[in-house]
């Protein structure tokens, strides 16, 4: 089957635009074939500084062919009193090349309509290959792009050269001004010189290419970086980021060693990696300990001649930016945080909602509520006096040079001004996790609590004031990162395990606002509580559709204002569902039957009463609940839901089902059919109101 191999070669690409390659040109090919009826195999996409790559195999000899109907004139249009076709009818026909035998009479909700069927011949593939080429990269959401020739077509880079090949044939094709052939060229300086390419092979073009000094493959070039830092040059836990960054830059990666004066090594270390990283691209060097040392690692473009100058070259540069570090540092470390305050003052928040300082105090205030909240009035003042200091850092000079600085270099200047050590390491870890991925149990290990209530607060006070003035995500849009702020916000309660009420700790964040934002309030809650739900999901790696999600569907149908309890009902239940399925489902049997029964009431259900209780069954069952209910709630309230899953299931389970075998609920009699009702509203609501509405499950069978 057809193979289609396209080769862009450009200009160096910048950062932003290798990642759009890799998140949107596959899918978009995908769309744009499907669209034109044209079937397909596998899609890669590779990307180098200097070309794009595209291979797709599978592929036919020509488009499908597909039948078409054409809707003409309505009938009373097309023919006259005496049933002859008219000029409008007429006229159809001959802009269709249709016969009037061809027509046929369509019905539709306006009435009659004539209309024709045609069958559309699809057109080879290598004539319709240019086209959807052109479709597919003038359609790329480049983050920025620049025009360069008189056509107007705009790309991140100039293109240079361009190849379009179907198996060994060159398919004709233009973009940016430049025509489509065979010559390809490889590594800027290790082989500048044009080759060709022969065929649409993707094995084959990669080999080529190889012996070139390309190494076409993004995965590849991130590997061999990562393996010579961990191997070459020991390090255990090289910077991922910068990994994939300069994997990004180079055809060719090869690494080099130097080294920068030990002077410096009384910095912060993330000081002096960040310097590293954000000037020139260069990874900081640590020993077993994970103490920086005096050197760093760069990576090349291709390994070259003179590469004791290109060493030096790196080390004057990094030798002028330490410098500069440490003046910022020095010079910012002179006057405490607190004097530094009021300038927090002069930074806008999210443009409606006032200044830096004013969320600042916000913080203070709601760092005492939290507190209240979680039951740590121990942390009070600590948790007050890190929120007072945690964005002073914004208006540093340190901070303004390197931006991910933020909260360490708080940290740092809190430590010089003699503040609290748990105070200082709560300003330096109120950003963490940097990554959502992280696992729960990690981010634990990287903060201490007072770190992790200032992070929660501080989501608290974001989410409040950004969805209060409508600025919550809407579909891939979230510019300022309200999801993530959710995921951290969900991770680190689930992490510590704090036990609160969401909804008293949201009321308290918007009303600290005022009358600054312009949603009502009850909207306002409604909408947070759904994406925190959903941003539960998220954390719990809960996808639609299957049982997991229907677990986690039941609890929250429950209760989800306590986020970490809701967390951990779903993951014992979810956890019995596969290891104890039998205790699993005869819990949710009960639930599934008591929630049915009581779908058909008609009245308010009231208490049971018990002298009205007469069926020897219904007074057997009431007296089990009586008897064993207490133990139950003693369970729950004790936070033992696999106990309670257990018990619940096993005293209910059998009873219920012989209850139901000689039991009418939904009898005439009013006050028997509600007394009844009322049993089964007791039993369900025992456990479905308190742990999971386990009703909600797709199926429950019982083997």
């Amino acid at each position: 089957m057809p193979k289609l191999l396209v080769e862009i070669g450009v200009e160096e690409l910048p950062l932003p635009s290798l990642d759009a390659v890799y998140a949107h040109l596959a899918q978009k090919t995908k769309d744009v074939f499907t669209a034109h009826r044209i079937a397909f195999g596998h899609v890669f996409v590779e990307a180098t500084p200097r070309r794009i790559a595209l291979f797709v195999d599978g592929l036919p000899n020509r488009q499908q062919d597909q039948k078409l109907e054409l809707v003409g004139p309505s009938y009373e249009k097309a023919y006259d009193n005496q049933g002859k076709p008219t000029g409008a009818l007429e006229g159809f026909l001959k802009s269709k090349k249709a016969l009037l035998s061809d027509v046929k009479i369509k019905e539709t909700p306006k009435g009659k309509f004539v209309a024709i069927q045609k069958r559309e011949i699809g057109r080879p593939l290598v004539a319709i290959v240019p086209s959807l080429l052109g479709d597919i990269f003038t359609s790329l959401p480049f983050p920025k792009q620049m025009r360069w020739e008189s056509s107007g077509f705009s790309f991140p880079r100039p293109i240079r050269w361009l190849v379009s090949l179907v198996d060994n044939q060159r398919v004709p094709f233009t973009l940016g001004g430049v025509k489509s052939g065979r010559q390809s060229y490889g590594h800027r300086f290790l082989a500048p010189k044009p080759f060709s390419i022969l065929a649409a092979d993707w094995h084959a073009y990669r080999t080529l290419l190889r012996k070139k000094h390309v190494m076409l493959c993004l995965s590849e070039r991130e590997h061999v970086i990562a393996k010579a830092l961990t191997g070459r040059f020991a390090q255990r836990q090289p910077d991922e980021d910068l990994v994939h960054t300069t994997a990004q830059l180079v055809e060719e990666p090869y690494l080099i060693k130097g080294t920068f004066s030990k002077s410096y090594l009384d910095l912060p270390a993330e000081v002096l990696a960040s310097c590293m990283k954000k000037n020139q691209k260069i990874f900081a060097c640590y020993d077993h300990k994970n103490r920086l040392l005096g050197t760093f690692v760069a990576v090349l473009n291709g390994q070259r001649h003179g590469l004791s100058r290109i060493q030096a070259d790196f080390e004057n540069v990094l030798e002028s930016r330490l410098r500069d570090a440490r003046y910022f540092y020095e010079s910012d470390s002179q006057k405490p945080l607190e004097e530094k305050l009021p300038l927090l003052g002069q930074l806008v928040y999210l443009g409606k909602l006032g200044s830096m300082l004013q969320k600042t105090e916000r913080l203070e205030k709601l760092g005492e509520i939290f507190c209240g909240l979680v039951g740590r009035q121990d942390v009070k003042d600590d948790l007050k006096r890190a929120a007072r200091l945690s964005k002073v850092d914004l208006v540093t000079q340190l901070v303004y040079e390197f931006p991910d600085l933020q909260g360490i270099a708080g940290r740092e200047y809190a430590m010089e001004g003699g503040e609290k050590e748990d105070i200082a390491l709560a300003i330096g870890t109120q950003y963490v996790p940097k990554n959502l991925g992280e696992n729960y149990a990690d981010v634990k290990k990287q903060m201490n609590v007072l770190g992790a209530m200032l992070g929660i607060i501080d989501r608290l006070d974001l989410l409040a004031g950004a969805f209060g003035i409508h600025l919550e995500p809407t579909g891939s849009q979230d510019p300022f990162a309200l999801r993530r702020a959710g995921g951290v916000l969900v991770k680190l309660i689930r992490a510590f395990g704090f036990q609160f009420s969401i909804h008293e700790a949201l009321e308290a964040a918007l009303g600290l606002y005022g009358n600054v934002l312009t949603v009502p309030k009850q909207d306002l809650m409604n909408h947070l509580k759904l994406f925190l739900q959903d941003r539960i999901a998220f954390e719990l790696h809960v996808e639609a559709g299957g049982r997991s999600h229907e677990i986690l569907q039941a609890v929250i149908k429950s209760s989800a204002d306590n986020i970490a309890d809701a967390i951990k009902r779903f993951e014992v239940l979810h956890t019995m569902s596969k290891n104890n399925p039998e205790d699993f489902l005869r819990a949710a049997k009960v639930v599934e039957r008591t929630a049915n029964i009581l779908k058909g009431a008609r009245d308010p259900i009231g208490e049971v009463r018990p002298e009205v209780l007469t069926e020897p069954r219904e007074r057997q069952l009431y007296q089990l609940l009586e008897s064993e209910s207490a133990v139950i709630r003693e369970t729950l309230e004790n936070r033992d839901y696999e106990k309670a899953t257990r018990l619940f299931g096993r005293v209910f389970y059998a009873p219920l089902h012989d209850f139901f075998s000689q039991i009418m609920v939904n009898v005439e009699d009013a006050a028997i059919r509600n007394n009844r009702q009322s049993l089964m509203k007791r039993i369900h609501d025992l456990y479905a109101n308190r742990l999971a509405d386990l009703s909600v499950l797709s199926r429950i069978d019982m083997e």
